[in-house]
């Protein structure tokens, strides 16, 4: 059974004569008699009623024009689908995105997406820098948004943004509004700290600026979200240090700073995907809106 076979079936079904059909079909009746029996013989019913006064189809015959129509439907949308996909940008993207990117690449990236390639559809996951590593090498993720460690990395990649850290604190706290306030001012106090097993990259940064403001934290609470950190913070549990792109998700309750003591822009964030395994639309879409993800960052930056 073939298409060919589907269409001539449906042509004599909706004339119910296969003088008018061969017509239509521009073949003499013959060949297209034999082709409608050999269509019944292969299925093991009788598709059509024949005798000298009428054609009409069966109970069968009926089930199976409608059934017909409906793959023949299916294979025009299969074939129009596949020919825009040859001429426009068209496909599904898997993105896996570590939290704070959510708040700082995700926004541009998704504006460009929908400017450049508005047929896209966007599966997004928040997912770990390794985890999203791993799912691209593997083929299960298109583009990654990860805190990379370079010596891991056998990707392709493009750096989209660095920035710092940022202090949180509950709105009532002592230090709360002060412009000359710096991490070292708060080295005596709890912190509560995104757990490492869930942000090594931000822990260890968190860390590692603390060390250069000549102490080590005195982490008393772990949180496995941004979101529970501030919760934390807001009820008093101590002050945290975070990618200052958090700042976006405007919790309530807290107060944010930027100490000139916090190492910088500490926090890098790159877009990642295999060159290898990956597919054209991802490789496309990386190439081209990584560097103006970048730029739109970098001057988001100066204006901050």
């Amino acid at each position: 059974m073939d298409l060919k076979q589907l269409r001539y079936f449906i042509t004599v079904a909706e004339e119910l004569s296969f003088s008018k059909a061969a017509q239509r079909l521009h073949m003499s009746q013959p060949p297209l008699s034999q082709q409608i029996k050999a269509l019944e013989d292969e299925m093991g019913v009788a598709l059509f009623v024949r005798n000298r006064r009428e054609v009409r189809l069966t109970e069968a015959g009926t089930v199976f024009l409608r059934e017909s129509r409906s793959l023949l439907e299916q294979f025009r949308t299969a074939v129009n689908v596949t020919i825009r996909a040859g001429h426009t940008h068209v496909g599904t993207l898997r993105i896996g995105v570590a939290t704070s990117g959510l708040m700082s690449v995700m926004p541009r990236l998704l504006d460009l997406l929908r400017a450049g390639f508005p047929e896209v559809e966007v599966r997004i996951s928040d997912m770990q820098s390794d985890d999203q590593v791993s799912a691209i090498a593997q083929g299960a993720l298109d583009i990654g948004i990860v805190h990379v460690r370079p010596e891991r990395m056998d990707l392709a990649r493009h750096p989209v943004v660095s920035e710092p850290l940022a202090l949180v604190l509950p709105e009532g706290h002592a230090q709360a509004g002060r412009p000359d306030l710096k991490l070292a001012d708060l080295a005596d106090e709890p912190m509560v700290a995104l757990a490492r097993d869930f942000g090594p990259i931000v822990f260890d940064a968190m860390i590692a600026a603390c060390g250069v403001a000549g102490f080590s934290p005195r982490i008393r609470h772990t949180a496995r979200s941004p979101f529970t950190i501030f919760q934390m913070v807001r009820m008093g549990f101590g002050y945290a240090l975070v990618p200052r792109s958090y700042q976006d998700s405007a919790v309530p309750g807290v107060t944010w700073h930027t100490p000139p003591d916090a190492g910088g822009d500490c926090v890098r964030l790159e877009l990642i995907w295999s060159e290898r395994r990956g597919s054209d639309l991802a490789r496309q879409v990386a190439t081209t809106l990584a560097p103006r993800i970048e730029a739109a960052l970098r001057s988001a930056g100066r204006a901050d």
